[in-house]
């Protein structure tokens, strides 16, 4: 089963939690025993926003990860600081506002193009814009869709364009400062969370983004 790794997090001396989202059976949290230890053959290869192949096996309280085979691990974003705090972010967002056992095709599809055109050498936007892109499409998968709030109707014809999730498209949108304020006031009043803006995390300080992980 294809996965999207969304975050780890410690358990036990040797053990961690893996966050996961899957197009089957939507975010999953598996178990993977051993993982901290340097003869684990899965480590490399969970680390986040890494797309894998994965199996499963039940436990009494949390299913185990089992075996792990690397799919995509976007060395482009990696070796790129802004881009891999864009990507830090946005897993990390994904993983804080979707439910364990909430299944959406549209979230596992739109993450993984998200990420598949993040990775692209070449591409020049900028990364405040296409990850605005992706909050606006993320939320709309949520369900709160802000082309159709009366207040958006400026630009409502720019959030159906960043909803359907075409990140070609939308990538040649104009950035606009007083939208990007708009669609994070927008995430913060129907999401009941608080976040940190990622037009000042995933630019200055990458110690930010880990934040999103806590729960």
């Amino acid at each position: 089963m294809q996965a999207i790794i969304l975050s780890r997090r410690d358990f036990r001396e040797y053990d961690q939690i893996i966050s996961v989202y899957t197009k089957e059976q939507g975010k999953l949290e598996l178990l993977a025993r051993g993982i901290k230890k340097i003869t684990s053959k899965n480590s490399a290869h969970i680390e986040p926003f890494s797309v894998v192949d994965i199996d499963i096996a039940e436990g009494h309280e949390i299913n185990h990860l089992t075996k792990v085979q690397p799919v995509e691990y976007f060395k482009n974003i990696r070796q790129d600081l802004q881009k891999s705090l864009a990507a830090q972010y946005v897993v990390s967002i994904t993983d804080k506002f979707v439910q364990v056992g909430e299944r959406d095709e549209r979230i596992f599809e739109g993450l993984k193009t998200w990420l598949e055109f993040l990775n692209i050498p070449i591409s020049q936007y900028p990364n405040i814009l296409i990850i605005d892109c992706y909050i606006v499409e993320l939320l709309y998968c949520l369900g709160f869709a802000m082309s159709e709030d009366p207040k958006m109707k400026r630009w409502k014809q720019k959030l159906e364009i960043m909803e359907r999730g075409d990140w070609q498209v939308v990538a040649q949108l104009e950035y606009d400062e007083q939208l990007h304020k708009k669609i994070y006031e927008f995430l913060l009043y129907h999401t009941e969370r608080k976040v940190p803006d990622w037009a000042k995390t995933c630019m200055i300080e990458p110690n930010l983004v880990v934040s999103m992980n806590d729960k």
